[in-house]
């Protein structure tokens, strides 16, 4: 069989024409997907009675707010720094209204972030 150069030059284009497009299903999930779970929401938590246990204060704030929630600090007994694993920001709304309402259990519910100073 005679195969002809135009064929040959044309192979490599069609193999990786070939591999794009089998390759299109796969893309990966939407920057904001990406960045929720790359990213949990952290708060501070006050809590009313003071505890350091870190895995019950993370299983009763799971519990709470409606999403997977670990412990990433204690600033003291009553301080507590909290991730919340939220698939949304909506999700994540939703869970920190939730602790917020959970008033016999927590004092306080901050989100974590750095104050900004205002313009004087």
């Amino acid at each position: 069989m005679i195969v002809s150069h135009r064929r040959l030059a044309c192979a490599p284009a069609l193999a990786i024409a070939a591999l794009a497009a089998s390759l299109a299903g796969c893309s990966a999930p939407a920057r904001d997907d990406v960045a929720a779970e790359a990213r949990p929401l952290r708060v501070m938590v006050r809590l009313v009675r003071s505890s350091e246990d870190a895995a019950a204060i993370a299983a009763e704030a799971t519990r709470v707010a409606g999403v997977p929630v670990t412990h990433a600090a204690a600033a003291s007994a009553t301080w507590h720094a909290l991730a919340l694993h939220c698939a949304s920001a909506a999700e994540c709304d939703a869970a920190v209204a939730r602790l917020r309402a959970a008033g016999s259990l927590y004092q306080t519910v901050e989100i974590e972030g750095r104050k900004t100073r205002t313009a004087s």
